[in-house]
C-alpha cells in the first residue's frame, strides 16, 4: 500500500495541482458558496489546492467532503487544474486510511459515493419529492445506471 505522501503526490500530478497560478477562477465558479453558509477559502477549490501543495494533512481535512465534483472549477481554470480529480484522489486516500466520517456508502455495492454535506444540501432541496425518488438516491450513480438498464432492457 502506498504511503500517504505518495498518494498526495499522485493526486497533485494527476490533477495538475502544481500548475495552479492562484487566479481564483475556480473559487468564482464553485457552487459551494451558494450551498453552504460556512463557505470560505478553507473549503474552496483554491484552498484545497493550496493545502494539498503544503502538506499531507489534507487527507484528514473535512473540507474535502464538501465538494460536489461538478467540475466547474476545472472548466474555469486557465491552467487546466482538475479540482474534481484532486478531490477524488484525496477522498480515495482518506477512504484507504479509514478516515471517512462524512461520506455515504452505496446501499448496493458498498462504495463511498457521496459526501454527507452534499447529500444534506441535495436532500434539503428534494424534500418534497416522492419517497421512491429519494430511495433511488441511496445508491451510487453506477448502481443506479445498472438498475435502470436491468429494468429497461
Amino acid at each position: 500500500m502506498k504511503q500517504r505522501h505518495d498518494k498526495i503526490e499522485e493526486a497533485k500530478k494527476f490533477s495538475g495541482a502544481s500548475g495552479c497560478v492562484e487566479c481564483g477562477r475556480c473559487v468564482a465558479a464553485c457552487p459551494m458558496a451558494e450551498m453552504y453558509v460556512n463557505f470560505g477559502i478553507e473549503m474552496s477549490p483554491r484552498g484545497i489546492i493550496k493545502k494539498t501543495l503544503i502538506g499531507d494533512n489534507i487527507v484528514e481535512d473535512k473540507s474535502i467532503w464538501y465538494c460536489t465534483e461538478c467540475n466547474s472549477g476545472t472548466d474555469a481554470c486557465p491552467q487546466g487544474v482538475s479540482c474534481r480529480d484532486l478531490i477524488r484522489k484525496l477522498r480515495e486516500a482518506a477512504i484507504e486510511e479509514n478516515l471517512v466520517t462524512d461520506a455515504k456508502q452505496c446501499g448496493s455495492c458498498g462504495r463511498y459515493f457521496l459526501a454527507v454535506p452534499v447529500e444534506d444540501f441535495v436532500f434539503g432541496r428534494l424534500k418534497a419529492e416522492p419517497a421512491n425518488v429519494l430511495k433511488a438516491l441511496e445508491t451510487c450513480p453506477s448502481c443506479r445506471r445498472e438498475i435502470y438498464l436491468l429494468r429497461n432492457a
